[in-house]
């Protein structure tokens, strides 16, 4: 009644014989009705083929009595043709020589603990989204590959894999179709990968290419074009339909890195070579790119290190009417010198939006821009207002509306004193935030100027879409207005700019005129306002104020 009774299955056995008795606990536990059990030899036909040595070896230590109990876990076959896991446990029964001449014991029924044990060393070891190894894997295998690879004296390459603009996908479709489109993705690379290639995922919209092993260098590049064809190719499945693009880094061992984690790093490296470029395009590991980097990264360092010991300055550009020369406005730009010499803003710009110090950055503008708005307004009156360009990276806040008109506010400023200029850049992944808060700025009376016009991808519909009152025709135009050799210019763009803008109410501005021929054909296309060496380079505030503000003083 007790074996009946008890909740774990009974055995006894006899090691001499190899006579076994089990209870029918234990037959019930694996969906047999009667014993069909006789010995060991039964008992090992429904083990499973991997557990039969570790099983074996249990009992043979403790027959030996090199453990004090016997415990296994390991796999039976049920009735119904799945293995199911026991933990069996038992213990021998000896006689005076410590021969042992029987044993008993008992199994539990562990299927349900081992399944749930192995999905978590699954989910550990895999991507819980896509299901492909995860980046602890990666190292685990890269580490075996290189050992295997430095054993043979083989190559292999790591390719890193980045989406293009896949935040967009997020930001418009929901981060439910980013999802979609990450599995479907897994799918087509998975089915469609060189044999010697396995896929893993890094993270987000990041995925790593481990070869192993690879000819050479051209081989490497030869794999990711295969991928980067699979990922251009249109994907079609669940609810959307997406057109996707990527970048790809490699690098090669041991040419670029004779260790994991360097060997990672530079096709990482490489990738956002590939994404500076443009993206859709495929980058290899060079030397000079290690130098671009250590560069960038001592120029991040030196830029917080700026921002703390106020090496940074506003200067001020004026914008001038172009039939009458009156100041109109003024562009705030940033300046940096760092004790020793001017740093470019094309070299510490890009640094600043790549690292997020531009969100720093651009609040401290309009911190400095506001206090020379109040001086100026205190010792000349009213003046033109003053435009601050923001960041793409700034619309990824949903606060910069509101910290600009807090900041004016404050400061007991109104709306107009300033200007916001966006570049065309925030214009392509404006997404109902970004252009919500555009609204905001617009209907406080904060006029907006797209700056960079024609540069980009802008078309009318956007253009109609945003709350723009200002476009500013970049000075590539302005430039070649008037070609020396007779050859046509950019007046028919820079004519067919303007109509436009004014079709749509908008005010021109021109950037970049430094000779008085380009201002007279500007007049005559019907150009609002200029700007450029023409009129003044950007000015340190005082000498900006003597030059420009003294003189509209006067005037009014």
């Amino acid at each position: 009644m007790a074996m009946l009774a008890a909740h774990d299955g009974f055995w006894e056995w006899d090691p001499l014989s190899k006579a076994l008795h089990v209870g029918s606990r234990l037959l019930e536990i694996l969906g047999y009705q009667e014993d069909f059990l006789p010995d060991t030899h039964a008992w090992l036909k429904l083990v499973h083929p991997e557990d039969v040595a570790a099983y074996n070896r249990a009992v043979a230590l403790h027959l030996k009595g090199q453990n004090e109990f016997f415990y296994c876990e390991y796999r039976v076959l049920a009735k119904d043709g799945c293995y199911h896991w026991i933990a069996s446990r038992g213990m021998a029964v000896r006689d005076r020589h410590g021969k042992a001449y029987q044993m008993v014991g008992s199994v539990t029924d562990i299927t349900d603990r081992r399944k749930y044990q192995e999905e978590m060393e699954f989910l550990a070891l895999h991507d819980n989204l896509t299901g492909l190894p995860n980046r602890l894997q990666f190292a685990e295998h890269l580490q075996d590959a290189l050992r295997e690879a430095r054993e043979k004296a083989e190559r292999l390459a790591v390719l890193f894999i980045d989406l293009d603009r896949f935040k967009n996908i997020n930001d418009t479709l929901g981060h439910r179709a980013g999802d979609q489109l990450l599995q479907l993705i897994t799918q087509r690379l998975s089915q469609n990968i060189p044999s010697n290639c396995r896929l893993y995922r890094q993270g987000g919209d990041e995925f790593i290419v481990l070869l192993n092993p690879v000819e050479d260098a051209r081989a490497a590049l030869s794999a990711a074009m295969i991928l980067k064809d699979q990922l251009t190719t249109p994907i079609t499945g669940g609810e959307s339909d997406f057109f996707t693009t990527a970048s790809i880094g490699i690098s090669l061992f041991p040419e670029d890195a004779s260790d994991g984690e360097t060997l990672l790093r530079h096709a990482d490296t490489a990738m956002y070579e590939a994404k500076a470029a443009g993206g859709n395009t495929i980058r290899s590991h060079t030397p000079v790119m290690n130098e671009r980097i250590t560069f960038r990264m001592s120029l991040e360092t030196q830029l917080r290190r700026a921002l703390q010991e106020e090496q940074l300055a506003l200067h001020f550009q004026p914008k001038v009417d172009t039939v009458t020369g009156k100041l109109v406005g003024a562009e705030a730009l940033l300046r940096w010198h760092d004790g020793k010499k001017q740093i470019p803003p094309d070299l510490f710009i890009p640094v600043a939006e790549e690292s997020g110090l531009i969100i720093q950055i651009g609040e401290w503008v309009i911190d400095r821009a506001i206090l020379h708005i109040l001086e100026w307004q205190e010792r000349y009156g009213d003046i033109p207002p003053v435009a601050i360009n923001l960041s793409p990276r700034q619309f990824w806040r949903s606060s910069v509306a509101d910290l600009f008109l807090e900041k004016l506010a404050l400061a007991g400023l109104p709306p107009h004193a300033l200007e916001a200029e966006i570049t065309e850049s925030v214009l392509l992944e404006a997404d109902k935030s970004s252009v919500d808060q555009l609204l905001h700025l617009r209907d406080s009376g904060i006029a907006i100027s797209l700056d960079d016009f024609g540069t980009g991808y802008s078309s009318l519909s956007y253009l109609q879409r945003l709350p723009i009152s200002t476009l500013k025709i970049d000075k590539s135009f302005v430039n070649n207005l008037i070609l020396d050799d007779g050859a046509v210019g950019s007046e028919p763009m820079v004519r067919a700019i303007i109509a436009m803008a004014k079709s749509l109410s908008l005010l021109v501005v021109a950037e970049g005129v430094e000779t008085i021929t380009q201002r007279q054909l500007l007049e005559k296309l019907g150009c609002d306002v200029i700007q450029g060496y023409l009129i003044s380079k950007a000015l340190p505030a005082v000498e900006f104020a003597d030059k420009f503000l003294v003189d509209c003083s006067n005037r009014g």
